[in-house]
């Protein structure tokens, strides 16, 4: 039985992704990029929850997705433009890191993609919860991909 745990994280990780969403139509490209970077850690984090019984403390995307171990059924570019949301959680918030205004500094194209892959992984990975809620393992084991 999957613990409701799981679900909390993955309906916060779709309420995110709708904040990403709201960011991008308002022109708020740090937000969206943010809330896209938050939208697939939470979705990665209610699998793990789901699969293992917790997650490790971290925000990197591809350790997540190392950690989970299952096929999402995600392609090579989707995979590399998920595990790119990593930078994000700090990029967004921090203008040290990037020498300036994280909204002057992040595209309108780098928030659309970032946007996009977030939707990508949060659908693979509720497709995937809801295998493993009917007694199913998610779409594959032993690969990331």
């Amino acid at each position: 039985m999957v613990r409701e745990q799981a679900f909390w994280w993955m309906s916060s990780a779709r309420r995110d992704l709708e904040r990403a969403y709201r960011s991008l139509r308002e022109d708020d490209r740090a937000a969206a990029v943010f809330w896209a970077q938050q939208a697939a850690e939470k979705a990665l984090k209610a699998l793990l929850i789901a699969v293992k019984g917790w997650f490790p403390k971290t925000h990197n995307i591809r350790r997540l997705m190392e950690e989970l171990g299952l096929d999402l059924g995600l392609g090579d570019k989707e995979l590399e433009a998920a595990y790119e949301l990593t930078q994000y959680y700090h990029l967004a918030r921090y203008p040290d890191l990037v020498e300036g205004l994280p909204d002057e500094v992040i595209s309108r194209e780098t928030s659309e993609r970032a946007v996009e892959a977030a939707r990508r992984l949060v659908e693979r990975a509720e497709e995937a919860l809801e295998r493993i809620s009917r007694g199913g393992r998610g779409m594959g084991q032993g690969s990331s991909r």
